[in-house]
C-alpha cells in the first residue's frame, strides 16, 4: 500500500516559503509597525540572527521578541518577520550558540527560534480567538492576526 499525499493535498514544505533574502530586501519595513514604530530595524535584526558574533546573534534574538513578537502580540511586521525566521532555520549557523538565561531552552539558537516560531503560531489558535471573540477583540478585526493564520501551516 502506497503511502503519499495527493498532489492536490500537498503539505507546505520548508521550500515554500520565501526567500529569507527576498523578505528582507522586497518587504516594505517602513510601513509594517511592530512594539515600538515602524519597523526599520527589522531588517537588521534578522540579518543578526545569523552574524558571526556571539553577542550580535544574542541581541538579534532578544530583539526578535522584545520587539517583533512583544509580549506575545502580533504586529504587522511578524509576519514577514516568522517567514524569514523559518526560511534561516536549516542554515547551519542557527546551530551556533546564544547567550543564555535561566529562561532560555537550552542548546543552540535554532531552539530558540523554534520556540519563537511556536509562540507566533500560538498567538493565533482557536482558543485565543474565543477568547478575543468573548472580550469583543476576535482575531478576524486583526489584519496581522489573520494573516499568521494563513501562515501557520507553513511555518509548522
Amino acid at each position: 500500500m502506497a503511502n503519499h499525499v495527493r498532489d492536490d493535498h500537498k503539505l507546505p514544505a520548508a521550500a515554500d516559503l520565501p526567500d529569507p533574502r527576498s523578505t528582507l530586501t522586497r518587504t516594505n519595513w517602513t510601513a509594517l509597525h511592530h512594539a515600538y514604530g515602524p519597523a526599520t530595524d527589522a531588517p537588521e535584526i534578522l540579518v543578526g540572527l545569523l552574524d558571526a558574533d556571539q553577542g550580535a546573534r544574542t541581541r538579534a534574538l532578544d530583539n526578535l521578541y522584545g520587539i517583533l513578537h512583544h509580549q506575545g502580540t502580533i504586529y504587522e511586521a511578524t509576519v514577514p518577520t516568522a517567514q524569514c525566521v523559518a526560511a534561516i532555520l536549516p542554515d547551519p549557523r542557527t546551530a551556533l550558540s546564544v547567550d543564555k538565561t535561566h529562561r532560555s531552552f537550552p542548546g543552540c539558537m535554532r531552539a530558540d527560534l523554534l520556540a519563537w516560531l511556536g509562540s507566533v503560531a500560538d498567538a493565533v489558535t482557536d482558543a485565543v480567538d474565543e477568547v478575543g471573540q468573548r472580550l469583543g477583540f476576535p482575531l478576524a478585526d486583526h489584519p496581522p492576526a489573520v494573516a499568521t493564520r494563513e501562515m501557520r501551516p507553513l511555518l509548522f
